[in-house]
């Protein structure tokens, strides 16, 4: 159990709308918030965030009772901000105007980034002296997490907050935003319906369906589907995890290293060399090999072990586990092509991955 907790209880009604169920969550990293539609996600945002208030709530964060029946501590006094999918910025206001009214609601000497340290993360420069409303959807979505982020908050609460980007430009942001947020020691609970953005940020995972809270599961758990339940059981996938050593400017290219292999991606190149990255691969996206395989376009080829094989009941599909370089990966085949290779745990494969699988995408 970790040392600092968000615990929840909430039997929370809104109009005809209820969601139920309890969960502790761990005050270090980022916990992604998953699940369908409706399912009740951004009414869990709102309640911690202190911007609904229903009686059967009970929200502690650390040893602070933020509600508990009648008490209720207000938002302003929870410092959870929460970033919307719709910016909802002040469109009166300048970029610059937005961001100085966050920053003068932060605490004095409070722990967090300095507008310079933002408006090169955000890469907000060009737009300081803009109308936010004459801004496009994604530069208003870079503005509204400025601007949560210049009041220095406790808690970041995102529902969405990345939705509208360029694809390319999120694929740079999200490493770099994930490694800010642990410098800063700013825990996180974020919304999204991207497997590829819960891979990068997330560290763990909270499905919540029909109003209800579920189960709270290691990340790598909820994207490979592995313990029932998970939303991600059905497209499993898995993350790799490797460090950047080296860009190709003419190819656009990135060189990620993964124990003693490499694998290429393009999308990367802003990140700087040394920083890790987590790579989500889908386990579609996978073929494998028994042999080496030459006159292929496929460069990406990263030898493992065959752990397990899982047929996936009533269709043409299983799904065999890897371990590559300590790591877990996932390939979708037939279980006829499983067949024909005569596959089984403790075989030696090779795991071919298409650099087109791997670019950035809006998903």
């Amino acid at each position: 159990m970790p040392d600092r907790t968000l615990d929840i209880d909430l039997d929370h009604r809104r109009g005809g709308f209820s969601l139920k169920g309890a969960a502790t969550l761990p005050l270090t990293g980022v916990t992604g918030i998953a699940g369908p539609n409706g399912a009740g996600k951004t009414s869990l945002l709102r309640a911690v965030a202190g911007l609904d208030r229903t009686r059967g709530n009970t929200i502690r964060f650390d040893s602070e009772t933020w509600q508990a029946g009648p008490s209720f501590l207000p938002a302003y006094r929870r410092r959870a901000v929460l970033v919307f999918q719709d910016s909802r910025l002040f469109t009166h206001l300048s970029v610059t105007g937005n961001l100085d009214y966050a920053s003068r609601r932060a605490p004095p000497g409070g722990h967090g980034p300095d507008r310079a340290e933002l408006i090169d993360l955000l890469q907000l420069a060009p737009l300081m002296t803009r109308r936010t409303a004459d801004l496009s959807g994604g530069e208003r979505q870079r503005v509204a997490l400025a601007r949560a982020l210049s009041a220095r908050p406790r808690l970041l609460l995102l529902d969405e907050a990345f939705s509208a980007l360029d694809a390319s430009f999120r694929q740079n942001l999200l490493p770099a935003l994930r490694e800010r947020l642990a410098h800063w020691q700013l825990p996180a609970l974020m919304v999204s319906h991207s497997a590829r953005e819960m891979a990068v940020m997330a560290d763990h995972v909270l499905p919540v369906e029909n109003g209800q809270i579920g189960a709270l599961y290691e990340r790598d758990a909820w994207l490979a589907g592995s313990e029932g339940g998970s939303e991600a059981a059905d497209e499993p996938g898995a993350v790799l995890t490797g460090r950047i050593t080296a860009h190709d400017a003419r190819l656009h290219l990135t060189d990620l290293r993964i124990g003693e292999h490499r694998i290429a991606l393009p999308g990367l190149t802003e990140l700087a060399i040394g920083s890790e990255a987590r790579l989500y691969v889908p386990a579609r996206d996978v073929t494998l090999a028994v042999d080496a395989v030459d006159g292929l376009s496929v460069q990406n080829r990263l030898p493992g072990t065959v752990a397990a094989i899982t047929d996936r009941r009533d269709t043409a599909w299983c799904d065999v586990e890897l371990e590559v370089a300590t790591q877990r990966l996932c390939a979708r085949i037939t279980r006829a092509a499983a067949e024909a290779l005569a596959l089984k745990p403790g075989d030696t494969v090779i795991a071919l991955i298409k650099s087109a699988s791997l670019a950035p995408r809006q998903d």
